[in-house]
This record gives C-alpha cells, structure tokens and sequence, in this order.
C-alpha cells in the first residue's frame, strides 16, 4: 500500500514539473541590441534573445522587412525603446498586445530630450525593473530568478557608474561627438560636447557650421573626437581629413558586445572607456 502511495506520488510530481523542465524558452524580440543584452542579463536561459534588426543598423531610418514582420509575429514578447526613437514600428506594433516600450516607465521629458534612454544608468534600471516584470507575469515560476537577475545587473552597472564618477571629478575632457545622443551618458558625469556635427545623427549640419568646426579642429581645440565607424557620415570623413587630434571609436549601439548575461555591464564598460581614455588625453 504504502509503495502504491509513494508511486501515485511520483506520477502526480511528473505531471506538475515535466512540463515546466521541456517548456521552451520564452521568444523575446529586441529593437536594438543593447535592449537585446537587458533582456539576456535578466532573462538567462529562460529566454530565447533575438534582434529584430542587425546591429550596425540605425533606428531612426530602418525599414521592416517580410521577414522582421514573420519575426515580430511569432514573438511571445516584443521589447523596443519607444516611437520617439524607433518610428518605423510605431504603426507595425500599434496592434501587437505582446509589444513592450520601456521608454513608457521613464520621464517623458527624458524622451524628448534624447531617446537614446539606455545609456543612463537610472534609465537602466527602471528598465531592467519592468524587464523583470514583464517576464515574471510570462513565467511566474521564474518570478523570483528574474528579480535576482535584475538586481544583479544593476548593482553591476552602479559599481561601473561609480568607478567613472571618480575618473571624472578632474578636469573634462574637451570633445567632439558626430551628434547630441550621448547626453543621457554625459549628464550623469558632468560631460558636455565642446562641439557637435548635427544635433541628430539623421540630420545634415549647415555650411557655415561646418566651415567653423573645421576650424577649431585645425586649431587643435579638442582632446579628441569620438566617432561612430558603424554608420559614420560622409561628412564626417571629409571634415576629419588631414586633422591630428586622436580619434575614438564609440559604438552606442553594442554592435561588437557579445550576447551573454553579462554582455550589458561589458557595453556599458565599453562605453565607459572611450571617454576615459579622451580624459586621459585631456590637457
């Protein structure tokens, strides 16, 4: 009898965790990539991570492709930043119930000033808090393993914070951005550009303006200038020829990161890097 027991026991236990071990991963489709490393810091193996488009391509002129619509379809979760950074889904995720825009949990003046919300490290919380949420209510079961992930990630990312707030309490860095989509990163540190191309990196700078940045440069007013080598102007490269000043590569949107869970502090890291290495040629 008390065998009987034992194995009713042990074919009722099978029945409630087999299908939580053999059950997939959940699919989350990211805009960008670095919405694609949150995702995976918190999520680990719970979820399958894919990018909706290639990491060297810009949000703000991108085109859906039959084969993003396929993908935007079949994903349990769609993560993106918002329309006022990634337009061109606004109307393709207008109906889509599993679309999540993170930029919603943040200030809306932080929108408007700057989309590119991910490069402050407050933003990323809050983010990675409803990151952890939204997967939560998806895998209530994992719940608790999102949570730690989350809180993880964050403290992670406030140790870097800190360690760059220390590098800059000397003296700035006089420096030259390709546009204005660094300030949520800048702020956090006291930064400010001593001169940019064009306030938005779809936007073509007047002449005059050019003429007077050429200037400063041949000038040597600055202690570097940071450049995008995944989708960098021609503009650019006609206004940096013959110029001295060290050059240094930013990559805002993590497309050489590896995809793992700690691929996000190691963007961040990245990110980090480039300015302190211009503060270390700081006059």
């Amino acid at each position: 009898m008390l065998q009987r027991a034992k194995v009713m026991l042990m074919v009722v236990f099978l029945a409630v965790v087999q299908p939580v071990l053999a059950r997939e991963p959940l699919l989350v489709v990211s805009s960008i990539k670095p919405l694609q490393l949150l995702v995976t810091a918190i999520g680990g193996e719970e979820v399958d991570s894919r990018l909706l488009l290639p990491a060297g391509f810009s949000p703000h002129d991108a085109r859906l492709k039959p084969s993003h619509w396929q993908l935007l379809k079949e994903a349990d979760i769609v993560l993106w930043v918002g329309p006022e950074l990634e337009q061109f889904l606004e109307s393709a995720l207008s109906r889509n119930k599993n679309a999540v825009a993170l930029g919603a949990v943040l200030d809306e003046k932080f929108m408007a000033d700057d989309p590119h919300v991910w490069l402050s490290v407050d933003n990323v919380a809050d983010m990675a808090r409803e990151v952890s949420e939204v997967l939560a209510k998806r895998r209530p079961l994992q719940a608790a393993f999102f949570y730690a992930q989350a809180a993880r990630l964050v403290s992670a990312l406030r140790q870097e914070h800190l360690l760059l707030k220390q590098v800059f309490t000397a003296a700035k860095p006089r420096y030259f951005l390709p546009h204005q989509g660094y300030t949520h990163f800048e702020r956090q540190y006291g930064l400010q550009a001593s001169a940019v191309l064009a306030p938005h990196a779809e936007t073509m700078p007047g002449a005059a303006h050019v003429v007077e940045l050429r200037s400063r440069l041949m000038a040597g007013e600055f202690d570097c200038v940071f450049r995008e080598p995944q989708h960098e102007s021609r503009m650019m490269v006609r206004l940096l020829e013959g110029i001295d000043t060290p050059q240094i590569a930013l990559d805002p949107m993590g497309a050489d990161i590896d995809v793992t869970e700690t691929g996000y502090v190691e963007y961040y890291r990245q990110l980090g890097g480039a300015f302190t290495r211009c503060q270390g040629l700081a006059k």
